[in-house]
């Protein structure tokens, strides 16, 4: 196994995940569609790029012609990319079924959306949410990658190509993860909640929430350590693009990922008082502690792919907000 096909390689798995192959001497293809505005993600990497729409079946199966693997990156995170993602996906698993013995392997990067594991809209089943939870989707987005899902286990059945998939939970890169703990995030969460009756976060004796609390913030930005009346944290399991990146390679390299899909996330879930504190002593800011009358919780348990195919994630909260402040003030381009 020698060249890889990286689809969507200019996004922010793409990117990093191409730099992770070129560093163990793997030959990269990538696919980037005509005037991608991510284009300077890939300077100075030393790649074969493919200029399409993956959407035209003959240059899925241009790009995947003579590559040993099929990493599939490339999705639309819009409700209005629903078709776009089905047929882009349908193209690629397709082509590399044709010809599936001549292929090592081929890994979906698919979403913890399909669960959901956010539980401000759908109440979740269980916690921690692992690969055995219900998939109930909600929206066109996380249609379309369990569509995905089963796209490719279809023609995996079919053909016998070696597929998995990995299930990452929110992805972070550049400086997203510095508005998660804020007084804004915390509010918007809590009165969407507050709009859905089968939510872990409805309690319409709570009245408003949100407005108590941004009435003692100092500003929308004020890192927020929310706990519930019990003195539990929030929390949220996000997940650094380089990890993502790392779990996808896993699962190429592995033969357990065979057949298999994996929950992709964060060393552990983040508690928001650990967030927050963090946040205010790298910008000098006060935290807002506070007690709301519900609790949120954002977790996607990883053992699976930590015991199987040796997912071993590097990036810690303290790591990310360091790396985003950095990102921001443009001390770096975030991709290393």
């Amino acid at each position: 196994m020698s060249k890889i096909l990286v689809t969507g390689v200019d996004g922010q798995v793409g990117c990093r995940l191409a730099r992770q192959l070129l560093s163990k001497n793997y030959e990269v293809r990538g696919t980037i569609l005509n005037e991608p505005p991510y284009a300077n993600r890939l300077k100075g990497l030393n790649l074969e790029l493919m200029t399409g729409d993956l959407t035209d079946p003959a240059f899925a199966a241009y790009a995947v012609d003579g590559v040993d693997a099929v990493l599939h990156t490339a999705n639309l995170v819009r409700a209005d990319a629903f078709e776009n993602n089905i047929l882009a996906t349908f193209n690629v698993v397709k082509a590399p079924a044709a010809r599936a013995n001549a292929l090592h392997g081929l890994v979906y990067v698919s979403s913890s959306a399909v669960y959901p594991n956010d539980s401000d809209v759908l109440a979740c089943e269980y916690h921690p949410v692992d690969e055995r939870h219900p998939c109930r989707p909600i929206g066109a987005y996380p249609l379309s990658k369990l569509i995905g899902e089963e796209t490719v286990w279809a023609f995996a059945r079919a053909s016998g190509l070696a597929a998995s998939i990995i299930r990452p939970s929110c992805i972070v890169s550049g400086d997203g993860v510095l508005e998660i703990w804020s007084v804004s995030s915390v509010c918007g969460t809590m009165r969407k909640g507050a709009n859905h009756l089968q939510s872990e976060l409805y309690a319409p004796e709570a009245g408003e929430p949100w407005k108590e609390l941004r009435r003692r913030a100092t500003s929308d930005d004020q890192p927020c350590a929310v706990t519930d009346l019990q003195g539990r944290s929030w929390v949220c399991q996000l997940v650094d693009a380089r990890d993502v990146a790392h779990g996808i390679l896993c699962a190429l390299e592995s033969n357990a990922a065979r057949g298999e899909m994996f929950n992709i996330s964060a060393l552990q879930p983040i508690p928001y008082t650990e967030a927050a504190a963090i946040l205010a002593e790298l910008t000098a800011t006060d935290v807002l502690e506070y007690r709301a009358p519900v609790r949120w919780v954002y977790d996607l348990d990883n053992t699976k792919a930590r015991s199987l195919i040796g997912y071993a994630p590097k990036w810690g909260i303290r790591d990310m907000i360091e790396d985003a402040l950095a990102f921001r003030q443009g001390k770096t381009d975030g991709l290393m």
